[in-house]
Parts: structure tokens; sequence; C-alpha cells
């Protein structure tokens, strides 16, 4: 009985007591108290301790489980905070609506801003190695010219050499996106195609492209070899198999078919369909011979490099001047090279100018922040008419609220119960906010360029930020209102007398803060509206209307002035001429040296026929342009007035330009006025050298008349079929063209009307809720005015002057923002208007003039209110 004197360990009685039921504890640790006396004699004191613990660790179990007799009220309060918010909705129909309009505008757009930036922020992720992967780009200097610009033109031999002389460097591919849409035949297929590529044997494994038929590390090693996307072979060669066979590409030559790959995603910069082995363009290597594509002096490659882990990308670009000094000397003092990450070359905010054609994918980063930012505003707007729509309810609230602390319920409790009402309003607008980006995501897709599909919409990502953002609109929108709405004590609200001292000018603040946003947003749109109109009209230097460019491609470079001939048979065709170059293409750049200028200057050089001038009615300056019938101007030049003012010359007539120091001097006959072949946005006129070429046909531009244009075009077609063998038409007006040049520009200007007008609805209809809730409070007031012999038009006035004063400060704050925020906008245009007056005068006027509108017509109507209608119930 000794042992009887080892008692078991109390805590692990008092545990297994709280944790089972009463009824149960008393069986419980009685057995467990005779197992562990038990355990004492046999096993001794320790090892019974630990036994006793192991037994009672198994009455752990869910059916010994204490039950809990708290009975949680929380269903019954929550249930009543929503009956009570949706009772209050219903009966506060001009409140919700203006409400539900603004969040559901707000939401819309900051829903679309969400999904277009996540979207264009993921391009090129498919790539394994992006994170490693730079594009070479350089900075282009010359002070003497006044050149200073990014560009992504490289030469052929730096990406070889840079791999060859730095280790940091692990990998390179060159590329060059081909400029005119090519046809590739096989048998009786011909396919015309704008995304042919030239590129290395890498190429595949540098970008982790997938490889569908071919060996991925044969495809591009052979000259003459070319890999098709899937489609393009099966549009080709249908279910057959490709590899091995012989079609006809670029420059009517044989191409062989190595290699099919998986098309280009959506997201990816770049986009390739075909793609013809470099070693194509090599000297003595390849059928076509390109020798600018293979060394130092031309600039249009794209070069791609990949730079070890370990390697700052900027201390190596350090390094690259000393490569250009060996091998490039020339130009060493002029282009200085610099590398851009590939998961930043999207949307970089940098200014580069694309390489060769162009055609790789590029964001709009002043678009993604116009977006994103006035997405921002358009829910700031949005959330400032909640907020003063719910103030304004405040004398309509007291009595709830009264009611409800008399019965027991904290503040805490009371601000749960408001911002429930703005959980259920926001979740509805949220509701109705997908269904309408759903059925305007087409438009918005046609608006932007993009290709969002309505799945993106309820992707899970999409969803979850989407409820987080309700959860967080409701919080910030509904937390002060509710803590503004439940603060009056209880003896304040009984007594009627609960007065809201701070909601007055914190509301005329709100309402301050969304007129400069409106008025902000307003004066942005009217200057982008003005710089784009200013692109778009501004005098170019030859006639764009009614004149179509001709693309002379494959085998019609041959018959240009077969098809000519024919074009001039049609009554409506007034001028036509056959060149290399044309305006939208065929120029390129080179360097020459002019009469009395001991360096090379870049100059831009067109090659066209004696009917160039007339076609395009570019004006003559001084001297002639080339005389129809002449082949012996075609050892003459012509110049531009850019030309003329760079070198200073007086007389520029028969001063002579080189090519190359000991070439041929070239004499100028003719000086032409200026004329844009670019972008005013983005490029000056440069010098200019046309050169007659009666031999390259590349371009064939048509003048027509006034006649028909369905019939002049059918005439072009046929002209066209009678002596093409595979190569379908292809033209592009020039007015066309010219628009699309600020396509960016134009995109941009929609999106901000778009938002503006939002803004100056949302602004609007908060205008219109305040105005009707203060003559609501005021209406005895302007009553009593009214009997002592007020007029309408006082009335009108007085209630008036309170919110002029609002919109005159939000004007005098939100006119400098605005003022420097276009400037700088402005700054990166090459050709841009001068801010002035105008833009602010026009959003200050409408703002004033639509907010005058709407208080007036509320004031009139309660200003003709009868007075004993109002006073009868006092």
């Amino acid at each position: 009985m000794k042992h009887r004197k080892v008692k078991p360990p109390g805590w692990i009685q008092r545990l297994v007591e709280r944790y089972c039921e009463p009824y149960l504890f008393e069986g419980i640790s009685g057995d467990l108290e005779e197992l562990f006396f038990e355990n004492v004699e046999q096993k001794g004191p320790a090892k019974a301790r630990i036994i006793y613990l192991l037994q009672a660790l198994g009455f752990f179990r869910m059916g010994f489980k204490k039950r809990s007799k708290r009975v949680s009220n929380m269903k019954a309060i929550w249930t009543n905070y929503l009956l009570t918010s949706f009772r209050s909705l219903k009966r506060q129909k001009a409140p919700l609506f203006i409400n539900l309009l603004g969040l559901v505008l707000a939401i819309t757009c900051s829903l679309y801003a969400m999904i277009f930036i996540h979207d264009e922020s993921k391009f090129d992720d498919h790539i394994k190695e992006n994170k490693s992967i730079y594009r070479l780009y350089k900075h282009h200097i010359n002070v003497s010219e006044g050149v200073d610009h990014f560009t992504y033109e490289t030469s052929g031999m730096m990406g070889p050499t840079m791999y060859d002389e730095y280790p940091e460097i692990t990998n390179y591919v060159r590329v060059l996106p081909w400029w005119n849409e090519e046809v590739l035949s096989y048998e009786k297929t011909n396919i015309a195609t704008p995304y042919l590529f030239f590129a290395d044997s890498n190429f595949f494994k540098f970008f982790d492209i997938e490889i569908v038929q071919g060996d991925p590390n044969e495809i591009l090693r052979a000259p003459s070899s070319i890999a098709l996307s899937e489609p393009l072979a099966k549009s080709l060669f249908g279910d057959s198999s490709p590899i091995g066979k012989k079609l006809i590409g670029l420059g009517d030559l044989p191409y062989t078919v190595t290699g099919i790959f998986k098309a280009p995603p959506r997201r990816s910069s770049l986009q390739y369909h075909a793609v013809i082995s470099w070693k194509t363009t090599i000297p003595a290597v390849g059928p076509l011979s390109f020798n600018w594509m293979n060394n130092w002096l031309a600039q249009g490659i794209s070069t791609f490099v990949k730079i070890a882990p370990e390697t700052n990308p900027e201390l190596l670009a350090d390094k690259l001047p000393e490569m250009m000094r060996r091998h490039f000397a020339e130009r060493a003092d002029h282009y200085f090279l610099k590398f851009m990450p590939l998961d930043e070359m999207y949307l970089t905010n940098k200014e580069i100018r694309p390489a060769g054609s162009a055609k790789t994918k590029r964001g709009n980063y002043t678009f993604i922040l116009t977006l994103g930012l006035s997405a921002i505003l358009i829910l700031v707007i949005a959330s400032v008419n909640y907020i003063n729509m719910m103030l304004s309810r405040a004398t309509q609230t007291q009595t709830e609220v009264g009611i409800r602390k008399v019965m027991g319920s904290s503040r805490p409790q009371l601000v749960a119960r408001f911002i429930s009402e703005t959980l259920i309003t926001t979740l509805f607008a949220s509701v109705i906010s997908i269904i309408i980006l759903a059925l305007l995501l087409p438009f918005l897709n046609e608006l932007t360029g993009k290709s969002l599909n309505v799945e993106i919409i309820f992707q899970p990502l999409t969803l979850i930020s989407l409820i987080a953002f309700i959860l967080g609109v409701s919080l910030i929108v509904g937390l002060y209102p509710s803590t503004v709405l439940s603060a009056p004590p209880i003896s304040s609200i009984l007594q009627k007398s609960a007065q809201m001292g701070s909601i007055g000018w914190f509301r005329k603040s709100l309402l301050a803060v969304q007129y400069m946003i409106s008025i902000f947003l307003l004066i942005c749109t009217i200057v982008v509206m003005k710089q784009n109109h200013y692109l778009k009209n501004r005098p170019l230097g030859f006639t764009k209307e009614k004149v179509l460019v001709v693309e002379l491609n494959n085998e019609m470079s041959d018959k240009g002035a077969v098809f000519e001939e024919e074009l001039r048979k049609h009554p409506n065709i007034l001028q036509v001429s056959t060149s290399r170059s044309a305006i939208g293409a065929g120029s390129y750049s080179t360097t020459v040296i002019p009469e009395g200028y001991t360096d090379e200057l870049g100059t831009r050089i067109y090659e066209v026929d004696q009917e160039f001038f007339e076609t395009y009615e570019i004006e003559t300056k001084f001297g002639r342009t080339f005389r129809k019938g002449s082949m012996a101007d075609s050892m003459n030049i012509i110049v531009n007035e850019a030309m003329v003012e760079f070198m200073g010359w007086n007389d520029p007539i028969g001063k002579h330009i080189r090519m190359t120091p000991e070439g041929h001097p070239f004499p100028i006959i003719g000086v032409v006025k200026d004329f844009h072949i670019f972008s005013l946005a983005t490029s000056k006129i440069e010098p200019m050298i046309l050169f007659f070429n009666p031999v390259s046909h590349q371009n064939t531009s048509i003048k027509i008349g006034d006649g028909d244009v369905m019939n002049t075009i059918n005439h072009i077609q046929t002209s066209w079929d009678k002596l093409a063998d595979r190569t379908p038409l292809s033209f592009y007006f020039l007015d066309s063209w010219y628009n699309d040049l600020y396509l960016k520009e134009t995109k941009l200007l929609k999106m901000a009307s778009i938002y503006a007008v939002i803004s100056i609805i949302l602004c609007g209809l908060g205008l219109f809720g305040l105005t009707s809730l203060a003559l609501q409070q005021r209406k005895k007031e302007l009553s009593i005015r009214k009997v002592l012999g007020a007029s309408v038009g006082s009335l009108i006035k007085l209630v008036n002057s309170q919110f002029s004063g609002i919109i005159l400060i939000s004007f005098v704050i939100a006119a400098p923002i605005s003022y420097y925020l276009v400037s700088e906008w402005l700054e990166n245009f090459e050709y841009g208007i001068t801010v002035d007056a105008f833009a602010f005068i026009l959003a200050g006027g409408f703002t004033f003039i639509i907010s005058g509108l709407i208080i007036s017509g509320l004031s009139l109507k309660t200003a003709n209110t009868n007075p004993s209608k109002t006073l009868s119930n006092e």
C-alpha cells in the first residue's frame, strides 16, 4: 500500500477534465488512476507516469470532447445587418442609383485595366531563360549632325565578335524580320506571309521554341534551309510531311524544309512563321549573298545575347567601346552599345527605334501608365461620390443608430452594419461590371489592338483579385462614413440635435477632389486631341490623298515597266511611278561625303524615277528634277532642303556628293522642298539624296482621280493578274499608311477621351445627388427666404455660390499639375504643339457650365415650390 502515496500527475488530470464531457470524466479518471497504481507496483513510479500520460492522450478523441454550451448570435446579427441594409438601399433609390452607377463604371474601368496590364506584363514569359537573355541596342550620338537617339539596329558582326571576345556572353543569335510580305509556293499552292525571319541555327534552342518535326540540331544549319510554323506548313503541304521537300520563296529561290515548329504564342514579342537559315545570306556560302547582313557597316540586324548569371550587364556594356575601337573604329565615337533585358523589352519606357522591318510586338508604356492612372482616378471619383452620399444621409440614419445604441449595440457593431451596406452595393456593382466588361471586350479589343477573350475575366487570379478588390473598396470606402454615422451619443440623437460639424467641410473637400481629377483629365484629353490633330494635319510636303502603292515582290520586280503600261490604260489613273523607293517603303540610310565636308554624313537615300515628283506632287525649290526620257540623269542627284540647310550652301546647284572618299562625284541638279517619310512623333526630316534608278523596281506609286475607286482597283488587280504567276496583289493607300503611323497616339486619345467622359458623368452624378440632398435639407430655409421676398434668381444664385468656389479651387489646383504633365509628355515628340490657354479655358468653362446647369435646374425646381407646402409641416 505504500505505493498509494504516489499520486498521478495532476496537470494531466486537469487537462482530461477540461476536454472530456463531465459525465464521462469520473469513469475515465477512476480507470486511469486504478491502472496507474498497478503500474507503480509493477514497473515503478517513473514508468507509471509515462504510461499514465499515454493512456490519457488516448481519450483526446471527438467522442469524448466536451460540447460547447455557448450559443453564438453572430449569424442572427449579420442576418439583421444584411436585411436592414437591403431595406435601407431599397428606400434610398436615388442615392443607390448614383452610387451603383459610379461603382459600376469605376469597377469596370479598374477590372479592364487590371487584366490589360497583367496581360501586357506577361509578354515573353514563356521563354524559360528570359532573365538571362538581353537584346543589344545602341545609343547613336553624332553632335555635328544633331543625332542623339537609341536604336535596336546593330550590325551582323557584333554578336559573333562579342561571343568570341567576352566569356560573359554565353550565347548569341542574330535575327532579321524581312521587310516585305513574301510568298511561299509549293506546287500550285501559294501562301503570303508577312512573318518571314532570317536567323542563326540556334534560334529555336535560344528562345526555347518547341520543334514538332525535324532534328533540332540540324534545322537551320545548311544554306537555303527553312523552318515553318505548324499552321503555315499545313496550309502549304496539307497533312503530308513537309520535311525534305522544296518550296519556292524569297528571290524565287528553292528552299528545303528542315523543320516544323509550334507557332509563337500571342504573348511573344517575336512573331515568326517562316525562318530561313542565316547561312543563306553569307557571301560565297548561300545563294542570296547579302553582304550587308554580314559586315560591320550596315545596321539593321537584331542581336540577342545570353549573359552569364553572375555578370553585371552594365559593367559588361562598359567594355564594349574597346571592341568597337578594335573592329569598327570609324563608328566607335558614335555607337555606344547597351543591353536591354528581354523581360523589359516589350514594355520599356525608353524610346528605342526599331530595327529592320519593325515586325516585333512592342507595348505602349505611356498607354499602360495612362490606363492604370485613369482607372485609379475614376475609382477615386466614384469612392468620393459614395462617401459624400453616405455622409449626406446622416440625419436619416440617426434614428436607427439611436435605437441600436439603446438596445446595446457597440460602435464596432454599428460600423459593421454600415460596412455591410457598402459590401452589398459593391458586390452588386461588381457582378454588373463583369457582365458589362464581357459584353464590351470585343469593342475594347478593337480600340486597344488586343485580342483578350472572355475567359481571362474568369481566371482564378482575376477572380481572386476581384474579391480582394471588393473587400478592399468596401472597407476603404465604407469605413469613414460608417465611423462618422455611428459616432453621435444617444442623448444628442434622442434630442434630435446631433451636429455633424466636420462633415460640411469634409464633403466639400471630397467634391473638390472630384472636380480636380475631372478638370485634370479634361485638360489632358484636350491637349492629346490637339496634338493628334496636329500630327495628322501638318503639311507633309507631298500629297497623300488618292495615292496607293503596290509592292512589286518576287517575279513582279522584273515586270515593273510592263505593269506600269497596263495601269496607264485606265482613265482614272492620273500618274504612275515605278521605282525602288516610295513614300512608306524602299528608302535606306547610308553615309556620304558632301562637297566641303570632311567627315561622313548620315543620309537618307531615295531611288526614284522621273515621275516620282509629279505623282506625289513634291515641289521643287531650286534647279530641276529628273527629265523624262533622259538616262543621263542617272549620274545626277537631287537633295532636300534639310541637306542644304545642314551644309550651309547658299547655291547648292552644281555641288558634288560622293558615296565614298574615292567614289564618283554626283552633281546636284535640283533641290526639293522637305517632305516627311516617317512619323512626326518620332522622326525629324533627315538630309536626303534622291537618285534616278531606272532598273530597280520594288514599288509602283499610283495617283488616281475622282472617278470610281473600286473600278480603278479592279483594273489594277486585272493588270496584276496578267503578269503575276504566284504573287498576290499587295498594296496600301498612302493616307491609311500615314494614319497607321499614329496608332499609338490615336489609341491614347480614345482611351483618354473615354475616361474624361466617365469622370464628368460621375462628377455630374455626384453633384446632382449632393445638390438634391442639400436642397432637401435647406428646403425650409429657402421657403422662408421666398416668403420674405427673395426672388427665384437670387435663390438659384445663393445655391450656386456654395459650389462655384469649390470648382474654382479645384481648377486652380488642377491647372498647374496638368500643365506640367502634358508639357513633359509633349517633350517626347519631335514635332509637338505649344501648350496654350485654350485647353485650360475649355476644360474649366465646360466644367462650370455643366455644374451650373445641374445646380440651377435643381435649384429652380425647389425655388418654384409653394412655400406653404414646405412650412405647413412646422
